[in-house]
């Protein structure tokens, strides 16, 4: 009896965003994607990482949550975001790099979104003190803001965060296309335009150069948001669903 076409050999783990969660009440950050796994025979589990950190912290929450959910075997880890930058430091780092099959970046910034640079470089650093102070109760911090930063992802995050060699590495993006009032969310009209100039296409946040990693599986047409099907399956012109699909029956062609 044959497989279904996006059944996967291993286990997939799919890694939210900086800022965001596994789950707002009964909404899914990866709108309607887990389903879509488990109805092809997958195994999926979703952990719920603290929404602002950084990658280190990050990496280590997610390693601790697959152990306990996903005790043995290997793994295809599939992120959004700044999700990718948390996996690929799992993947080389606390001893779990022989449990990773696969890392997907979907609009992954791993060579740092520029906006980041811009905003950054506005805010005095005295500020991301205070707010640090003030997120400590509740066990987050700024100092994630700070490793999205063009110099930190081309520079640091190479060293800090190889890619492996028994690793499989892919990525998955977006690019916004005119009529924009139409295909993005007003939150990325500006921030697009200003990377267009610099970094050419994108997705109101990362640029194609930067969401590059490993082999490229598709680039399709949306915004940043539209690639995990928000808001609630309205996402603007992008088929989320075919998107994820051709990502995921990828995986499958390369036998992970």
């Amino acid at each position: 009896m044959p497989t279904d076409p996006l059944q996967l050999k291993n286990p997939i783990v799919l890694v939210h965003g900086l800022g965001g969660k596994s789950t707002y009440g009964p909404v899914e950050y990866f709108y309607g994607f887990p389903k879509l796994l488990r109805d092809a025979g997958n195994e999926v589990f979703v952990p719920n990482l603290t929404p602002f950190h950084t990658m280190e912290f990050r990496a280590r929450e997610l390693k601790e949550q697959i152990q306990a959910t996903i005790p043995e075997g290997k793994v295809n880890l599939i992120t959004h975001s700044f999700g990718g930058l948390d996996a690929r430091y799992l993947a080389a780092n606390f001893g779990f790099t022989e449990r990773v099959a696969s890392v997907t970046a979907i609009g992954a910034p791993n060579r740092g979104p520029m906006i980041a640079d811009i905003a950054l470089g506005l805010v005095p650093d005295s500020t991301f003190q205070a707010m640090d102070l003030l997120l400590a109760p509740i066990k987050n911090s700024t100092r994630a803001y700070q490793q999205l930063t063009s110099k930190f992802c081309t520079e640091t995050l190479p060293l800090v965060a190889p890619q492996m060699r028994d690793v499989a590495y892919f990525s998955a993006t977006s690019v916004i296309r005119s009529p924009m009032l139409r295909t993005a969310l007003p939150l990325f009209w500006v921030p697009n335009k200003i990377i267009q100039r610099y970094e050419g296409d994108n997705d109101g946040f990362v640029s194609v150069h930067s969401a590059k990693l490993g082999e490229m599986i598709c680039t399709y047409e949306g915004d940043h948001y539209a690639q995990i099907g928000q808001f609630l399956g309205r996402s603007r012109g992008l088929d989320y669903i075919k998107f994820y699909s051709e990502i995921v029956a990828r995986l499958k062609r390369e036998g992970f």
